[in-house]
């Protein structure tokens, strides 16, 4: 097997990294590591050729490499690199459930939060002054300034899968509505693997799917928040993630209720 790593592959076809890891998803295609380095990830020469077949590209040819390149004191620095997408996506679902965490407690704040008591008038025993011959001038109080209220921030809106009245499931976009198609198709699927997260209202309970991007083929795991404390169900690939296994993770989080 001829070994092409990510950036050479993503030059040859003239996109970047997550449209790669993307067409991979799509096609059901892995990720190889290097025989020679462990730590750096990249594809086969023929998956490549199926990559480009299938979106039809033409494969442009590598520049070559200078001598400066070849030598071995810069080998280290590539790896680097082909970590950074990685890393960006590790950090971006941890920044997608610190949202939801937050949303939660936002929540939860509200609801806890006492009703303000008015504050009770002191009577003060009266007593009795000489009044003086010249009326006494008492200075004007200023008026006491409204208290600054600091907008909310607003609540990030993710996409909806439920199972309607109807019998039947829907998915449900913040943008575009009532999607056209059904769960367990060739457009759900689709779907799946271009998002980060959703909300699964089903038969048998519901929870907050996050998308893994830094694990191949795209991995989810299911979020549920239950008397302060966060529970985690791992899921499946995008190509696998099906209506039976999202319920089944919803009847796994229920169980945590009873």
């Amino acid at each position: 097997m001829i070994f092409v790593s990510v950036a050479q592959a993503t030059t040859r076809l003239g996109i970047d990294a997550k449209t790669l890891r993307r067409w991979l998803a799509e096609a059901q295609l892995p990720l190889h590591s290097c025989p020679q380095d462990g730590r750096k990830k990249g594809v086969s020469a023929e998956d490549l050729q199926a990559l480009a077949r299938r979106h039809q590209r033409s494969l442009a040819p590598l520049p070559e490499a200078s001598p400066a390149a070849t030598a071995g004191q810069g080998l280290e620095l590539p790896s680097a690199l082909l970590e950074l997408p990685e890393q960006l996506g590790a950090l971006q679902a941890q920044m997608a459930a610190l949202q939801q965490q937050m949303a939660a407690l936002t929540h939860l704040l509200q609801q806890q939060a006492p009703a303000p008591v008015s504050p009770t008038p002191q009577t003060q025993p009266s007593r009795t002054r000489k009044r003086s011959s010249t009326p006494a001038t008492l200075p004007a109080r200023p008026a006491a300034s409204a208290p600054a209220t600091t907008p909310r921030k607003p609540v990030h809106v993710i996409p909806r899968v439920e199972y309607s009245e109807q019998g039947h499931y829907v998915v449900i976009c913040p943008k575009g509505g009532l999607l056209p198609f059904e769960p367990d198709t060739q457009e759900w699927f689709a779907w799946v693997a271009q998002q980060d997260s959703f909300r699964f209202v089903g038969q048998a309970g519901h929870f907050t799917a996050h998308h893994e991007w830094r694990v191949p083929k795209g991995a989810w795991r299911a979020h549920r928040h239950l008397r302060n404390r966060i529970y985690i169900q791992r899921l499946a690939p995008n190509h696998e993630l099906t209506l039976a296994v999202l319920e089944q993770a919803a009847a796994a989080l229920q169980a945590h209720v009873m």
